[in-house]
This record gives C-alpha cells, structure tokens and sequence, in this order.
C-alpha cells in the first residue's frame, strides 16, 4: 500500500510538472495520453532504438523535413516506420532545431520534444528541394538576416490582382462557437494588417452575391476534398495554400476563440497568418513574427513584425 501511495504522488507530481511546461494549454485526456506517449521519448539520441520513435519521423516527415536527406533515391522507406534513431532521424531534428532556433543537438532534448508537442499550421517548413523554408541565411544563426522565406518563383499575385476579394465557404458544420458575423469581422482585422499602404500593395473586399472570388476561407473537418485532412483538436489548427490558389481553411474540431481562454485557439493570429500563405509568404525561423508556423492556446500572434513585412516587400516591392 504504502509503494502504491508514492507512485500516486509520483504521478501527480509528474503531470503537475507537465502542466507547468505547457501553461497555456487545458489538456483533455486524450491530448494528455498523447502527450505523456511521447515523454518517454526526451533525450533519446542516434543508436538507440525506443518504442515510438517512429511518431516523430512521421510528424517530420509530415512538415517537409524528410526532404533535407541527400540522396533521396536511397532514402530507406523502412525509416519511417521503424523505431531506430538513425543518421537520417538525426538529420531530419537537426534540421528542425535550426528552423525552430533551438540548440542543434540532434537529439530529442527536453525543448524540441516541447516544441513538436505544440500546435501548428499545416503547411510544411520544408520544401520539396530540401532547402529549409524557416531561413533566410541557413547556415548562419545569430546574424541579423531577415528570416522570411518566400514559396518560391512564380507563386505571388500579378499587379492586375492586387485588389482581392473573398468570400466564406464551409464543408459541413462550423463550430457554433463562431458565428458567421465573428468571422467576417475577424477576417476584415487580419486583411487590413496586410493591407497597410506603407508596405503592401494590396486591398481586401468581401465579395458580393455573383461577384468574383479570389480567396475561400472556411471551417472544415477531417478529409474535405483538398487532400490534406485535418486531424482534430490540437494538431493542426489550419493551411492555405500558395498564390494564386486562394483557398485558407481551418479545422472545425479546434476549440477556437477571439479572446482567447486559456484552452481557446486565437482565431485572429491563425487567420492573419494563413492570409501570409495565400500572399506568398512560407514559414519564418523568427518566433515574433506572424509566420513562425507554431502557436500554443491561450496565446496570441496578431500583429505583423518586421519580417514579415520584409517578406511581403520583397515579395511585392511597393509601387512596382
């Protein structure tokens, strides 16, 4: 009994721990299983081999990072569902830890388990050439170089298209926590931060009954005919796609907020930068940026910094 006791307190203690690493988020149970599945994990490094270890090689390659092995004619399929930690896992963290600024160890330290644990948008950090899509200059952290990255040649909008307009379009049911008025009204404030004279060229307008539509933003569940599904609450919150695409959905099972609580999911931030994606901008190593693709409940990221607007300029250099 009393062995039976102090394992009690042990567990306690432990999640107690747990809940102070992640303060802005109310964990279900579910999300809380998920969560102590991969504790486990912390400080595993190459040549071990742990049970579980093929969840984070799957959710790297799920964001892009499975593209920075060098000869992907050779790249072992097996990788990806065994439980080794080997040269290319280790290449794959380091990766990671370089677009996320932390320290490239290579390992699962204790900050890169936390920060895969967190929330993020859809859309991979790495692109198909394997160049890290998170770095302005890769190789040299610390420097003063802008962080943004853009999707690449060709994915922006043409002059003739710099008026935008938008509309709302949802599969299914939208969470009743957002109304159709709340939406309009926090899609209007995220358009505007992107349509400040002094560094974009754009203007936004809500398209009317019949009239063109440029953008679709909506709430989806599950698959819903883009063929990237989402995947409930607390992994995803939601993707766009690059110009001149258009489409900007977010998952209906997140817990979404305009406050937000402490278990809510900021609407605004989400929205302001998925409207980054469908301008051109991919994924930003600056975590006070708009574009930096993670962001824990209960927090906010609303306001444009200065890399983003460095992106959005270099991207639409104003008047041209």
């Amino acid at each position: 009994m009393k062995i039976l006791t102090i394992g009690v307190h042990l567990f306690s203690f432990f999640i107690l721990i747990l809940l102070a690493v992640l303060p802005s988020q109310v964990l279900s149970r579910k999300e809380l299983q998920h969560v102590l599945s991969l504790k486990h994990l912390e400080g595993c490094r190459k040549g071990q081999m742990v049970k579980g270890l093929h969840e984070i090689k799957q959710y790297l390659k799920r964001f892009g990072y499975a593209n920075v092995v060098d000869d992907i004619n050779n790249y072992n399929r097996q990788h990806e569902s065994d439980d080794i930690f080997d040269d290319v896992l280790e290449s794959e963290i380091k990766a990671y830890q370089l677009n996320h600024n932390l320290n490239v160890t290579g390992e699962l330290d204790t900050y890169t388990l936390e920060q895969m644990m967190l929330p993020r948008c859809g859309v991979p950090d790495i692109d198909k050439n394997g160049k890290s899509s998170m770095k302005w200059n890769h190789y040299h952290r610390g420097d003063e170089s802008p962080n943004f990255k853009l999707f690449g040649k060709g994915y922006k909008w043409p002059p003739s298209k710099y008026n935008l307009t938008y509309k709302f379009t949802h599969t299914g049911t939208a969470p009743t926590k957002i109304d159709k008025q709340t939406l309009r009204d926090v899609c209007a404030r995220s358009f505007a931060k992107w349509a400040v004279r002094t560094y974009s060229p754009f203007h936004f307008k809500e398209a009317g009954e019949g009239e063109h539509t440029d953008i679709f933003i909506g709430f989806h569940r599950w698959a819903h005919g883009d063929g990237k599904p989402f995947d409930g609450p607390l992994k995803t919150y939601a993707h766009a796609f690059a110009p001149r695409d258009g489409r900007l959905h977010l998952d209906a099972d997140e817990n979404w907020g305009t406050g937000p609580a402490s278990n809510e999911v900021d609407l605004e931030s989400i929205v302001t930068h998925e409207i980054g994606h469908i301008l051109g901008l991919q994924h930003t190593s600056d975590g006070r940026a708009v574009m930096f693709p993670t962001l824990g409940r209960g927090a906010t990221r609303r306001e444009i910094g200065s890399d983003d607007i460095l992106g959005i300029v270099a991207l639409y250099p104003f008047g041209v």
